[in-house]
């Protein structure tokens, strides 16, 4: 089992705090059977899903992005109620595998491997050197 670690929002004092939730963190029955798949077969069964459904040819990549932003806004929405104790963090999970879907079939909207993109953005950060700034890294 992962072992996921998380920021809970104190709401008196509005700081985090870590908290490893190893066995707390585990979907449930239905997410289990993922747990040895790879993510180039998850990958797989995202595209002929979308293929059985008819969604990669009645769409196109600036739909495809839109439902990103959609799938990003509402794990953004997700993340600020987590952060007001008023949301699971299961519901942030579930915006993420959503993102994850719609980036999947965007990629395979143009063309590309979304598992290639990934490589290619890992291969070009690898050694990038730069310092956090409120909470957010910045390169040099």
């Amino acid at each position: 089992m992962c072992g996921w670690t998380f920021s809970i929002f104190n709401k008196n004092k509005n700081m985090a705090k870590q908290q490893n939730i190893r066995g707390m963190y585990s979907y449930s029955n239905r997410h289990r059977m993922h747990k040895f798949m790879k993510y180039e077969e998850l990958q797989t069964k995202v595209i002929k899903w979308a293929e059985d459904r008819n969604i990669l040819e009645n769409s196109n990549a600036i739909k495809q992005i839109s439902k990103t932003q959609e799938e990003l806004d509402e794990t953004l929405d997700a993340l600020k109620r987590l952060e007001q104790g008023e949301e699971s963090i299961l519901e942030v999970a579930d915006g993420i595998g959503d993102m994850l879907v719609t980036i999947i079939l965007l990629a395979r909207t143009v063309g590309l491997d979304s598992v290639d993109c990934l490589a290619d953005a890992y291969d070009e950060i690898k050694e990038r050197k730069g310092k956090m700034v409120d909470g957010l890294f910045v390169k040099e």
